[in-house]
């Protein structure tokens, strides 16, 4: 292992991710006490068993109240409390015969950027697996060979990859890091790599950027390592929403639509019209 990253596997018993030294003002925004969601909807092209597949993507941004003693959103803000916004990244795509249902949950203090939580699963036809971290240690549930039910300490300072859409606001306006360290998906439901990587990572310029929901000024942080390499674009304007995600393998994010709205309200039948029909 390169020695940069084994310095950053030093493990942390309560804190499981250093605050980002970006001002990241987009979280500290009236704009998330207004009672709604940033939700936006994506189209999808997802590399699997080397073919490019056809999907969906969803991904939900809340600010929500946090309770310190059971790691879970509180129904009312505690006096020994917090704020935390909370990625939802969905995925749904078909591949052939069975589609694959994927979620990861990710929880951020609002005050210092900080990682707090993650809970992941990953359902097909063939089995389900899931995965969970809290206080420092990151549970993974698989069905596959080899890998069963383990526990790891969670490396700090890495960031969950599953969580590249929110952490990678802060520079989308503000001072951009030369490297990040990187925990693999868990969304992926596969836990065979459980190191984290060292990232190099580089901001373009603004430019105008078409995506199915109109033409929007982005600026693109890009992720690069030993010949792989990540792009998200995201809105020049603050909050800074993801409009488009790119990797190497052919894996494309394009956003279809976004609004600010109380999506938890909309579960009757009926309310799936506010999709998009590629995302439905």
């Amino acid at each position: 292992m390169h020695r940069t990253c084994a310095a950053l596997l030093l493990l942390s018993a309560t804190v499981t991710t250093a605050a980002s030294t970006a001002p990241a003002s987009w979280r500290h925004d009236a704009l998330w006490d207004d009672g709604n969601a940033e939700f936006c909807a994506y189209e999808v092209t997802w590399a699997r068993y080397n073919h490019q597949y056809t999907g969906r993507a969803i991904l939900v941004v809340v600010k929500e109240p946090w309770a310190p003693d059971l790691d879970v959103k509180a129904d009312t803000p505690r006096p020994d409390g917090f704020d935390v916004l909370k990625l939802n990244h969905l995925r749904d795509v078909p591949t052939g015969i069975y589609t694959y249902h994927q979620m990861a949950s990710v929880f951020v203090r609002r005050d210092t950027g900080a990682l707090q939580k993650i809970a992941a699963t990953s359902s097909e036809a063939c089995g389900i697996s899931s995965a969970d971290m809290t206080r420092g240690t990151l549970r993974t549930r698989s069905y596959f060979d080899g890998q069963g039910d383990r526990a790891h300490r969670w490396p700090m300072g890495a960031i969950p990859e599953d969580g590249l859409p929110l952490f990678l606001r802060d520079y989308a306006a503000g001072p951009c890091p030369a490297t990040l360290v990187v925990y693999p998906s868990l969304l992926m439901g596969r836990f065979t790599d459980t190191e984290p990587q060292q990232w190099n990572v580089r901001r373009g310029g603004s430019a105008t950027v078409t995506v199915p929901a109109g033409t929007f000024d982005g600026v693109e942080v890009r992720l690069e390592r030993a010949g792989r390499w990540q792009a998200y674009v995201f809105e020049t304007a603050a909050p800074h929403r993801l409009l488009r995600l790119q990797r190497d393998d052919g894996t494309e994010y394009r956003l279809a639509k976004a609004a600010r709205i109380p999506y938890w309200t909309m579960h009757d039948p009926g309310g799936e019209a506010w999709l998009p029909p590629a995302t439905r």
